[in-house]
């Protein structure tokens, strides 16, 4: 029996046959920047063919966005102001396409002193809203353009 240890490699069978044609694996500078092709990334520089990533959206971002909300009119009132935005918000990247996905509690303030509260804005659809103090009947038959605008300033962050 030999005892002598033979040296294993993953490679082992390029180096000893001798047919096979020898590989020059060595860096080379690029003289001309133009050749140097960056690959098109919809997140981030590390996730080339954008598989997954998450990125919290600040809360803060949000209200701000929303403030474009004040001023329209719903019923016979308008929204003066976006009282209070409370959550998480989160932007994800999944297989090449960006996705909004939050669950926010909103408060709008209205004109005559009522309040649109939504304790429930979630992205798969929810819109559990509360009116607070709201005399006008319109209001209630004209929500759904709040929730579509709401929606929409809450999904900027997606382009």
């Amino acid at each position: 029996m030999d005892n002598s240890k033979k040296e294993h490699s993953y490679t082992y069978w390029v180096k000893n046959d001798p047919n096979h044609p020898k590989i020059d694996c060595q860096p080379k500078k690029v003289e001309d920047p133009s050749q140097v092709q960056q690959p098109q990334t919809i997140g981030s520089q590390w996730n080339v063919s954008g598989t997954w990533e998450e990125k919290k959206v600040p809360v803060n971002e949000i209200k701000k966005s929303l403030e474009n909300i004040v001023g329209m009119k719903i019923g016979q009132t308008k929204i003066s102001a976006v009282e209070s935005v409370e959550g998480e918000a989160h932007l994800f990247l999944s297989r090449g396409k960006k996705r909004m996905g939050y669950h926010l509690k909103i408060t709008y303030a209205l004109e005559d002193d009522g309040q649109i509260k939504y304790t429930d804005f979630t992205d798969d659809g929810d819109r559990d809203y509360v009116l607070e103090d709201v005399n006008d009947e319109t209001v209630k038959h004209q929500i759904e353009e709040l929730h579509d605008r709401t929606k929409q300033y809450v999904e900027v962050f997606k382009n």
